[in-house]
């Protein structure tokens, strides 16, 4: 088994709102990944956040879809369903929070 972890760069506006875009493919859509996970997380503060996984049509995933209030110092994570080609993480934070996000990704074990 072998997991890789590539960061989301995330940079937050002067209002707080903040807004990326990840290449993902994992299960069908993907040769060479299995399974993919978006962890978001936030410190010094809370930030509200909107993971959604996209098709190869730019379609929005059943069960792809994760909008959380994330507290100081606390995290999510939305495992991303099988043929996704793409997320989109957006969202807030609070003044002076700063939010993380990555993706990691299991990759296939042939």
């Amino acid at each position: 088994m072998i997991v890789a972890m590539t960061p989301i760069p995330l940079v937050p506006h002067p209002d707080g709102s903040f807004r990326a875009t990840a290449m993902v493919e994992a299960g069908r859509s993907s040769a060479v990944v299995a399974r993919a996970w978006v962890t978001f997380g936030s410190t010094w503060g809370a930030s509200h956040v909107l993971i959604t996984a996209l098709d190869d049509q730019g379609r929005v995933m059943h069960r792809g879809v994760l909008e959380a209030d994330v507290p100081n110092n606390r995290r999510v994570v939305l495992e991303v369903p099988s043929g996704v080609v793409m997320v989109t993480v957006e969202g807030r934070t609070d003044p002076g929070a700063i939010p993380a996000a990555a993706v990691s990704e299991l990759l296939r074990d042939d």
